[in-house]
């Protein structure tokens, strides 16, 4: 395996969050070769020789092996020593730095693989995270498109940080006049469903969704603007046991974007129930 790349006094030279990150760094790539088997019992000893070394160079806690050789045991031992790396005072954790998810054992696909013709629309969302967080959520539930009124898309950095390349397989829409262009979808046959905490507005897991349906999103600060809202056949909203009415934009997204792909799936596996005349 690779050595560590600094020398005692090179090290200590650093500052303590320098001297973090380049450790980040390492064992990043020791995490790597631990994913793809290319490791093996004198390598692991060894490794664990070094990085007791450098602890010792900065007065850490000696780092504790693992007591097997089974490689999901370091790779979990590895990935909680670069999060307290990370976590290190004079760093800041951001969800884009953190390792690649390891597929171990995890349940299949849907059996109902592809997009579903429902979309979400945004009405002046501020946040680049919130809106990055949603283009990942529509994508796993299966929306075709995201719909963006005065709203940030793609094309900005800060949003495909968050996306984390989910924003490939989204197709987008950016509009100056999101009222305007919901007409005109629902001249084309779709129903326009509003997230609103308002009185009207129905339990969103007692609603009957169906396809061709558009979710519009509003506003993080006063929801969605009145002459979109004007725009909506009907109104949904998540019911709340606490105190606050409402939560994060991305979170209610996950919620609706769920529920909506799993009426739909359903609905679509159910046989026809037409009734022919009898012979």
């Amino acid at each position: 395996m690779d050595g560590f790349p600094f020398t005692q006094k090179k090290f200590l030279s650093l500052s303590l969050e320098n001297q973090n990150r380049r450790l980040v760094q390492w064992l990043a790539g020791f995490y790597q070769k631990l994913t793809t088997n290319r490791m093996d019992s004198a390598s692991l000893a060894l490794f664990a020789r070094q990085y007791n070394d450098i602890l010792a160079w900065t007065g850490m806690e000696a780092f504790i092996t693992p007591t097997t050789g089974d490689m999901r045991a370091w790779m979990e031992c590895i990935s909680d020593r670069i999060h307290l790396h990370r976590s290190a005072p004079g760093r800041v954790l951001r969800d884009h730095d953190l390792l690649e998810p390891v597929r171990i054992g995890d349940a299949g696909r849907s059996p109902v693989p592809g997009k579903i013709n429902c979309h979400m629309a945004l009405d002046g969302i501020r946040s680049l995270y919130n809106v990055g967080s949603i283009f990942r959520i529509c994508e796993a539930a299966g929306f075709s498109s995201l719909i963006l009124g005065h709203t940030l898309g793609k094309d900005h950095p800060g949003v495909r940080k968050t996306a984390m390349g989910a924003e490939k397989w989204v197709d987008q829409e950016m509009t100056v006049d999101l009222a305007g262009c919901l007409l005109i979808k629902k001249k084309a046959g779709f129903r326009i469903i509003g997230i609103e905490t308002m009185e009207k507005a129905r339990a969103f897991h007692e609603f009957p969704w169906q396809d061709n349906t558009i979710l519009v999103f509003g506003n993080e600060e006063y929801g969605i603007s009145s002459h979109v809202r004007e725009t909506c056949d009907d109104f949904v909203h998540i019911p709340m046991s606490g105190k606050k009415n409402s939560i994060n934009i991305a979170a209610a997204a996950a919620v609706i974007c769920f529920q909506v792909a799993a009426a739909v799936s359903i609905s679509s596996r159910q046989p026809s129930t037409s009734m022919t005349s009898p012979g």
